[in-house]
């Protein structure tokens, strides 16, 4: 039945005008862009301390559980399950690796999805607008043919989830001194258990036609190393933050300048260490390690770097800090 919705979508994608085909390509590119990073940076340095801290948690959760799924289940393409479903072209680039859940759906719920849900009810039109964008990446999905229906409903479920989780986890960490220890102890050592895992599982070794690996786990690995940077980022930047910065959020108080000040000093540390990530390739050979660290200074860079930076550069320009 599944192959069956995707055919029928196929149909109507084929038979509308280009135009369509190409607006969902880029709503879906628009979930897998690492310009989302943004949306918790902002929330996070300048607007809403603790919606941009859940923000950030939810999207690191969502994001290793994701791979994680993906490499229990190792569940091919919808192509690959049968020949009959064209893919669009310009879905194809982001529609690596194994299909189960759909990543773009996770990412979608764990960012935009998760700021809808923390504002649902001081600016409810937020939360109608970002679930709205969350339902058309889910929707696109399906509709440029590179992901079942169950793989973006599981996305969302696991998107769902992670809100649920990071809300409860931060909310017990704030009701007892030193919870924050513990948070970072557990994650480290469910990261370590999560990389020996998907290093050393088996996977799945078909070929097709021509020879190649369907899906060659490697790659699969290389996306799971990445998910874990972020999340041992996440929690060690969070973790070093609030224990030795712990820089506070006032919009108004402050004034918009010093937030602009702020924004723009967080941004220019997160290009500048990411850009310092790019040679790393030359260095580590191996792409897990390689994506791992890349991945791990962005966000790291994002929850402590970056406000390291911004308050001492407030410390020179303001005298409350």
């Amino acid at each position: 039945m599944d192959i069956a919705y995707l055919l029928w979508l196929q149909g109507i994608r084929e038979s509308v005008h280009p135009f369509v085909e190409q607006l969902f390509v880029v709503i879906s590119a628009v979930a897998a862009s690492k310009a989302l990073i943004v949306v918790p940076a902002l929330l996070f340095w300048c607007l809403d301390k603790r919606a941009g801290r859940y923000v950030l948690f939810t999207f690191a959760i969502g994001t290793l559980v994701n791979q994680f799924v993906k490499n229990i289940v190792c569940a091919y393409r919808p192509w690959v399950r049968s020949a009959d479903v064209h893919p669009s072209a310009g879905a194809l680039d982001e529609a690596t690796g194994y299909s189960f859940p759909s990543g773009h759906t996770v990412v979608s719920v764990t960012l935009p999805g998760a700021v809808g849900w923390w504002y649902r009810k001081s600016i409810p039109v937020l939360t109608v607008v970002c679930w709205v964008f969350v339902l058309l990446v889910a929707f696109s999905r399906n509709f440029l043919g590179v992901h079942t229906p169950q793989d973006v409903l599981v996305g969302i479920v696991v998107g769902v989830l992670s809100i649920a989780v990071a809300s409860r986890l931060l909310a017990w960490v704030d009701a007892g001194e030193g919870r924050d220890k513990i948070v970072l102890v557990v994650s480290l050592v469910l990261a370590v258990a999560y990389l020996a895992y998907v290093y050393l599982k088996p996977y799945p070794m078909d070929y097709d036609a021509s020879g190649a690996l369907m899906v060659d786990p490697v790659k699969m690995q290389v996306d799971c190393f990445k998910a874990a940077g972020v999340f041992v980022g996440a929690v060690l930047g969070w973790f070093l933050e609030k224990r030795y910065i712990n820089f506070e959020v006032n919009p108004k108080g402050h004034g918009w300048k010093r937030m602009a000040l702020r924004f723009a000093v967080g941004m220019a540390v997160v290009l500048v260490l990411y850009a310092c990530t790019r040679p790393l390739s030359l260095v580590l050979v191996d792409d897990r390690w390689c994506e791992l660290v890349k991945s791990f200074v962005l966000v790291f860079g994002a929850a402590y770097v970056a406000p390291l930076a911004f308050t001492a550069v407030e410390r020179v320009r303001y005298k409350d800090v």
